[in-house]
């Protein structure tokens, strides 16, 4: 199979509207459109998964870039935006003004322009372990200044989100094959693609193996929901799945080619190797090593009762598309809701015993 497809689809004035970005906002609008049902699954309320609809991508796209930079293009930490031209009168503010009057052609072409530099060019260069990281941190901080009201720990929406995250890795894959890139070591197989943009040879098309294998993750993770949500301790199904993932990962990893910093490692092992192993270990300490995470071991009757407390609260609320807080009842109104207090009964005036007038 020959590969060459152009990864721009149209432009749009100054904007590229590529197969990545679509194939990208396909996974996230499938994220967007499953997690309130998710949120059902694990009894939190679905407000709060429409507004993580918006805090996960940010924190996603942020970690992905940033640990790109950190451990595959750290001199990219300290590429800021600069101008760049020919001339040596070319500067920034020059360079600024010619860039933002050529999206509008209101001026003459001139090489001297402002380039944002890879620090804050954050279209291209990510790291799906970044962008793992950055949704956990951005779950944690909605959990801490939202959710905690709601008495549930914050791996209560570290499992829904988890759930729900795996419906855009698929997409990601597909999003690379369209751009040639992440393209896997020379092969003489069946299934060997050749990518005519960059080689000549072919190679194994690892993102298309990748794409298979989340899109069986993605079933697995849809069938344990319907089946454990609720009968798990919290926390179980983020280690579980974070586990599954990053030990595809792993398995994948043997068939790319090295992206220059792991050059010459043994065993065909690459820098996504060494990210993915601790995620791997650790997850594996966390589900099989404690009493907190364990999943094996059965629910104590104290874990039950929790489990049923939120159940009870999460209908109390109204349950699907109830709101995230119930609103609070005046004091005036704290009363009627119990018994009513007794009557107070008036009180008799003491009558001062008169003086017997002498």
């Amino acid at each position: 199979m020959h590969w060459n497809i152009d990864p721009v689809i149209v432009f749009i004035g100054p904007i590229e509207l590529r197969y990545y970005g679509v194939c990208f906002a396909i996974g996230l609008l499938l994220c967007a459109w499953r997690a309130p049902y998710n949120f059902d699954e694990f009894r939190l309320p679905r407000e709060h998964a429409e507004r993580l609809t918006l805090w996960v991508p940010v924190g996603m796209l942020l970690g992905a870039h940033y640990i790109h930079l950190l451990f595959y293009e750290t001199e990219g930490l300290f590429d800021m935006p600069h101008a760049v031209g020919s001339s040596a009168q070319c500067s920034f503010g020059g360079g600024l003004a010619n860039t933002i009057g050529s999206w509008f052609g209101s001026v003459p072409a001139d090489d001297c322009h402002v380039v944002l530099g890879r620090f804050f060019g954050l279209g291209s260069g990510l790291a799906s372990h970044g962008g793992g990281l950055g949704c956990v941190l951005a779950v944690y901080f909605f959990w801490y200044y939202h959710g905690r009201r709601l008495n549930v720990t914050f791996y209560h929406y570290a499992d829904a989100v988890m759930v729900t995250s795996i419906w855009v890795y698929p997409f990601v894959r597909l999003g690379n094959f369209f751009n040639s890139e992440i393209v896997g070591r020379p092969t003489d197989s069946v299934f060997g693609v050749v990518f005519e943009r960059y080689y000549s040879e072919p190679r194994h098309p690892v993102v298309l193996y990748e794409a298979a294998m989340y899109f069986a993750e993605l079933a697995f993770a849809l069938w344990l929901t319907k089946r454990y949500a609720r009968k798990v301790r919290p926390g179980v199904f983020f280690f579980g799945l974070l586990m599954t993932h990053f030990t595809l990962r792993f398995i994948a990893e043997f068939f790319k080619e090295s992206q220059g910093v792991d050059e010459g490692w043994p065993y065909h092992l690459n820098m996504g190797h060494a990210l993915s192993a601790p995620i791997v270990i650790g997850c594996a300490i966390a589900l099989f090593g404690t009493k907190r995470f364990n999943m094996l071991a059965p629910l104590t009757p104290e874990e039950i009762a929790t489990q049923d407390a939120i159940e009870a609260d999460w209908l109390a609320r109204g349950g699907p598309g109830g709101p995230a807080f119930l609103p609070e009842k005046p004091e005036s109104d704290a009363a009627s809701d119990g018994d009513a207090p007794e009557a107070e009964k008036p009180k008799k005036k003491k009558k001062k015993a008169r003086k017997a007038s002498t």
